[in-house]
């Protein structure tokens, strides 16, 4: 497999052309065939066959470009095939997205609250009426009431505990505002799309119609799409920002703590697997972000909530 050209549309927007000969090709072919589930028409014989050798051959040449250019990728390649015959063997492009040159400022000293949500009584008395039985329910008033503050403490630390998870998501997005330089548009734009999409997903699993949530936000349309993308780039930012702070302040995993994630693949965390030098990228920079996200929240402040439990009194008819 042999480089034929490698560039940038614009600064982190990688773009590379590679062939494959006829030889590589027919060992990949031959592999395929002797499946027992190997297609039978040409053309799909032939996708198939691509496909196994860029699996097989592709991580060399992607080891060579990142060396040879100084480039730090940051997402999955994705590849097309332009053309391919048996008797010359076939050639691909791909894309992925780099690291771009970015400019970061201060990554300490954030300051985020820790902001549980009230309790409401209704949220109280349903949970004691699920958890505590007959006899708990039937208390005297000082009971009763010892029974609520119990309830509304448990439901409280609960909260406090979702809040403090959400306070430090918040905390290291934050960095991203620390983050300067322009991002390519096909990254930023793909990372609009993901945020959406999981927003689409979130109303659906709430059972929350979208008018309706603009009408509680006060936004039009074109407002919340704009708030999206400013948060979705933020996002993008931090993440990216704390590589940056991974390499500046030394916080790369060691070989044993690489070896030992790739071992034990998860694909929640790490998607698929792809070619071996991608899917060590991968791992290395999971585990980077993970120790830059640990020292930004430790040189930084999280404002505990009330330590009381906050319940909402009902609403006067």
């Amino acid at each position: 497999m042999k480089l034929e050209h490698f560039g940038m549309a614009e600064p982190g927007d990688c773009r590379l052309v590679f062939t494959a000969g006829a030889e590589e090709l027919a060992a990949a072919v031959a592999q395929v065939q002797a499946e027992p589930d190997a297609p039978q028409e040409e053309d799909g014989l032939l996708t198939e066959a691509v496909n196994r050798t860029i699996l097989d051959g592709f991580s060399a040449l992607y080891e060579q470009l990142v060396q040879e250019y100084h480039v730090v990728p940051v997402t999955d390649p994705d590849f097309e095939l332009l053309a391919v015959n048996r008797a010359e063997g076939f050639r691909a492009g791909a894309q992925f997205f780099c690291l771009p040159p970015l400019e970061l400022g201060e990554y300490t000293g954030f300051t985020q609250p820790i902001q549980p949500r009230p309790i409401r009584q209704l949220t109280i008395e349903l949970e004691i009426n699920r958890h505590h039985g007959d006899e708990e329910r039937a208390a005297d008033a000082a009971g009763k009431a010892a029974l609520r503050q119990q309830v509304a403490r448990e439901i409280w630390a609960q909260r406090c505990a979702q809040a403090e998870q959400r306070a430090r998501k918040e905390l290291v997005w934050q960095l991203g505002d620390a983050v300067k330089g322009p991002l390519p548009k096909q990254l930023v734009g793909g990372n609009y799309f993901a945020e959406q999409r999981q927003f689409n997903l979130s109303l659906q699993a709430n059972g929350i119609n979208f008018d309706q949530f603009l009408k509680v936000r006060g936004q039009t349309v074109e407002e919340f799409r704009a708030w999206l993308h400013a948060q979705a780039e933020r996002k993008l930012r931090s993440w990216l920002g704390l590589l940056l702070v991974a390499e500046r302040e030394g916080l790369q995993p060691t070989e044993a703590e690489v070896n030992a994630a790739l071992a034990d693949w998860d694909e929640k965390l790490d998607g698929e697997r792809t070619f071996p030098a991608n899917d060590t990228r991968k791992v290395r920079q999971r585990l980077a972000r993970a120790k830059a996200t640990a020292f930004v929240v430790e040189h930084s402040t999280l404002t505990p909530p009330p330590a009381e439990p906050l319940v909402q009194e009902p609403e006067a008819k």
